[in-house]
């Protein structure tokens, strides 16, 4: 008895008849899957920049605080010096002076918001009034008048009113009515004009 053996094609042919169900249902689902992805695809949204940029929030654009000088129409008197000596006038001494001297009678207000952590009257140094400041400045205005506006605690804003000039510093005396106004940063003096809007002409 012969035997005969498929060819090839035939299996080739067999097979796809014998699963040409599950062949259609695979190329189906292949199709399916393929128009989901592109309909995905294009319908992402555009990442690239369109224009309407959005503006960051008020705290981001405008962070640089407001500076106030405080006295205005004053003189600059004995300035700034720390790597220097200069000369006292009432004491007669050469020694350094870390403060601007502002010469002249008027209101002494506060330079940047904070709040009035000391008020003193001293002999030396007349009615003081010390301001603690945010990113570790204090302000300390000196020879003040004995009406003080501000009293330990109180928040300030830059532009409130302290208190007046006086000659009430007996170490300076011989300056008159004045501020003897004082700059520290991180607890160290700083020359005050490094954060002041001094103008060059006074």
């Amino acid at each position: 008895m012969k035997t005969y053996q498929s060819s090839t094609k035939d299996r080739k042919k067999n097979f796809f008849q014998r699963h040409k169900y599950a062949i259609a249902v695979t190329v189906s689902v292949l199709v399916i899957a393929a128009v989901i992805v592109l309909s995905v695809v294009f319908t992402l949204p555009d990442k690239k920049p369109t224009g309407n940029v959005v503006a960051p929030p008020d705290d981001e654009v405008n962070t640089k605080p407001t500076v106030m000088m405080p006295i205005e129409g004053a003189q600059v008197g004995l300035g700034y010096a720390d790597d220097k000596l200069v000369k006292w006038e009432t004491l007669d001494l050469w020694q350094w002076h870390p403060a601007i001297d502002f010469v002249g009678e008027g209101d002494v207000v506060s330079v940047l918001d904070g709040t009035v952590t000391d008020v003193e009257k001293t002999t030396m140094d007349g009615n003081v009034v010390t301001v603690t400041h945010a990113d570790g400045y204090v302000s300390i205005y000196k020879s003040l008048g004995s009406n003080i506006a501000v009293k330990k605690g109180d928040a300030v804003k830059a532009g409130d009113k302290l208190g007046v000039t006086s000659s009430s510093m007996m170490s300076e005396l011989k300056t008159g009515a004045h501020l003897h106004f004082e700059l520290k940063k991180d607890g160290k003096h700083v020359d005050p004009s490094t954060l002041l809007p001094i103008d060059g002409d006074k």
